[in-house]
């Protein structure tokens, strides 16, 4: 047996670098361990999901961000589907990465502008099907196309 010393940079839990853009999740179910030593010991809760098998220790604003939608019992929330993106924030004085958790918006219905359900459109021939990616069960590409240099610095801007 061969002893990489990469393997002991896998972690249990999500860190922002990856999360390089946001991602939906669904919830598994919701645990507490104790983190920290001597005075600083904490008791978190760590969110597992159904599509990675990594898990998301909650900070003080993520927790409340789902006990805000999702409500006070952690129980309830497994089923539930919640939105990953990486930001800067400020943590002891320093900016650094970290993952922040939202809400997904509801799906809605199509609607023809005065409440009614939109007529469906006319069937038509199928357009040509791009590549195949593979998508999850949200339908998100499991690996991340990142856009093209001239794409990304295409942007008009009078001066």
């Amino acid at each position: 047996m061969v002893l990489l010393a990469s393997e002991f940079d896998n972690s249990r839990f999500l860190k922002a670098a990856d999360v390089p853009s946001e991602k939906k999740f669904r919830i598994k179910n919701v645990t507490a361990e104790v983190f920290g030593t001597g005075d600083d010991k904490q008791r978190k809760p760590i969110l597992w999901f159904t599509n990675d098998e990594r898990g998301l220790v909650l900070n003080k604003t993520n927790r409340h961000t789902l006990q805000g939608a999702f409500g006070d019992t952690m129980d309830s929330w497994a089923g539930k589907v919640v939105v990953l993106f990486s930001t800067i924030v400020e943590m002891r004085g320093k900016m650094v990465p970290a993952l922040r958790v939202r809400i997904p918006a509801p799906k809605q219905a199509a609607t023809a502008g005065n409440g009614q359900a939109a007529a469906a459109p006319p069937q038509s021939q199928p357009a040509p099907s791009a590549p195949l990616q593979q998508l999850d069960e949200f339908g998100q590409s499991q690996s991340p196309a990142k856009p093209s240099l001239a794409e990304d610095m295409d942007d008009e801007i009078p001066f």
